[in-house]
């Protein structure tokens, strides 16, 4: 697994030790850090990407089911290693990287994945064109409720949240692009959370999301393949179609691994209309 150190720290190192030599040599390397710092950070304008919501926005797809490629180091989606401490970016590797932290998937950290694998083969096929590689960020909580999302609430999910979203913004230029998928409801309508209620604290949810990621595109899954949810597929349209920036995928014939969790082939499914309907609103974005 790759972590990516930037270049001109180490090329900093290399200047202190070469001032005590030759100013000469060192007048050099300064010239070339400036070279290639512009090479060593994200090409034009990064595209970011942030997984948010219950269990399936970690996902339980078996990394067993995943093919050789797939199971391998994927520099084309640097995502956030949330458990050293750091939060600094790295290759996505399934198993290893790919999911962590995310309550009640504990069980799941080495052999399970979500969204993420097929947004790697989608990178890697050209899906967002000029874009050979993208940045990740994983927030989902397994089990959670739209009431535990409240900056209020004693789960500290939106401060979690927060903490990585900051570390994103450090480490990345200014102005990147926002793509939030989120997949959220179905704990929900388990608990009768009522309807109004729910789609009234969603809409509060997504304008702290907005005001933390400006210009953000978001994506909502809805849960169709589950046959059991229509109340909650039906507020997630009305938001859709009322709030700017808000979008929503049909989860129409993505096969399940139980009654309430997409597997492998179904992920692979709700996440390519997430690329598709993410790529159509990027054209229209400027990449750079």
């Amino acid at each position: 697994m790759k972590v990516n150190v930037p270049l001109r720290s180490r090329l900093f190192v290399l200047l202190m030790f070469l001032l005590s030599f030759s100013p000469l040599l060192a007048g050099i390397l300064v010239f070339a850090v400036g070279t290639v710092d512009a090479a060593d950070r994200p090409a034009g304008r990064p595209l970011v990407f942030i997984f948010t919501g219950e269990s399936n926005s970690g996902g339980i797809g078996a990394n067993a089911a995943a093919t050789p490629a797939e199971r391998a180091p994927r520099p084309c989606v640097q995502i956030m290693n949330l458990t050293d401490g750091r939060f600094v970016f790295e290759d996505l590797k399934l198993g290893v990287n790919n999911l962590r932290d995310h309550f009640r998937l504990d069980g799941d950290y080495a052999t399970s994945h979500g969204f993420e694998n097929q947004l790697a083969n989608a990178v890697e096929a050209g899906a967002f064109p000029g874009r050979e590689r993208v940045h990740l960020v994983k927030t989902g909580q397994g089990g959670s409720i739209i009431a535990e999302w409240d900056p209020r609430h004693a789960s500290g999910y939106w401060r979690k949240f927060l903490q990585r979203i900051a570390a994103a913004k450090r480490q990345l230029p200014a102005n990147p692009q926002w793509v939030v998928w989120f997949s959220l409801g179905i704990n929900d309508a388990i608990a009768h959370t009522p309807i109004v209620r729910w789609k009234q604290d969603t809409l509060a949810h997504l304008k702290r999301i907005k005001e933390e990621l400006p210009g953000a595109v978001i994506v909502m899954t809805q849960f169709q393949s589950m046959k059991k949810y229509g109340a909650f597929d039906a507020a997630i349209a009305e938001i859709a179609a009322n709030e700017p920036g808000v979008l929503t995928v049909d989860s129409s014939g993505a096969v399940l691994g139980d009654e309430n969790h997409w597997n492998y082939a179904g992920l692979k499914t709700v996440t390519q209309r997430l690329v598709e309907t993410t790529a159509k609103v990027l054209e229209k974005k400027p990449a750079r």
